[in-house]
């Protein structure tokens, strides 16, 4: 059997608590109520062995589905240098001091990344224009860049895509590679926000954040 690669991803139950399921790339795109999802190793099956793993790290994550967010205080915000779609590099410090920065790391295979992506347009088309942008950070491996360059063409999305192919730039930032993952950066060059996963009106929260920098 040929290997794929698998995700630790939450789910809304009826009671309002989040369950956690092992997906493959496929079913998590399919899934509606998805909340955040963690890759895992490429798998042929799941093993007992296995499923003991997958139930002691659900039972780490928080009991909600919904996103997980917090204010930092403001630590600084480190420079990288990320190669884009159009095959040119860019910098965190062309846009720093600059402009109110949301970073959003993102996949492919991330149901709950694909929900959020179109919300981060809107964002940006509504606020860019007061000194707002948004770099989204694809963490999809090298061999999948044909399929960040569709799902970007299809969704018609504009702000800014980077490639993090060797998840260099996401060990720094977010090292459990929870996706999506968001950070926002003020003017100040400082890291003010933080939340991981998204659900339905987390787009909210987030306009309310970015206003408060801007």
């Amino acid at each position: 059997m040929t290997p794929t690669y698998w995700a630790l991803c939450s789910r809304q139950s009826n009671n309002g608590r989040a369950t956690f399921v092992h997906l493959s790339r496929e079913q998590s795109l399919a899934h509606p109520h998805l909340g955040a999802c963690m890759r895992l190793p490429p798998l042929t099956r799941v093993t007992p062995g296995i499923a003991t793993v997958l139930l002691v790290v659900s039972l780490a994550f928080p009991s909600t589905v919904h996103a997980e967010a917090k204010s930092t205080g403001g630590e600084a915000a480190g420079d990288f240098t990320l190669r884009s779609l159009d095959g040119g590099n860019i910098s965190l410090s062309d846009f720093l001091g600059k402009n109110v920065i949301l970073v959003n790391f993102w996949a492919t295979w991330c149901a709950p990344c694909l929900k959020e992506l179109p919300k981060l347009q809107e964002l940006q088309d509504e606020l860019g224009a007061r000194g707002f942008t948004v770099i989204s950070i694809s963490v999809d491996e090298a061999k999948d860049e044909a399929k960040v360059k569709a799902l970007v063409k299809r969704l018609r999305y504009k702000p800014t895509v980077l490639l993090d192919v060797d998840t260099r730039v996401v060990n720094t930032y977010n090292p459990r590679k929870d996706m999506p993952w968001t950070m926002i950066i003020g003017k100040d060059k400082l890291i003010h926000h933080k939340k991981k996963g998204f659900t339905d009106g987390d787009e909210k929260k987030l306009k309310e954040w970015i206003e408060g920098l801007l």
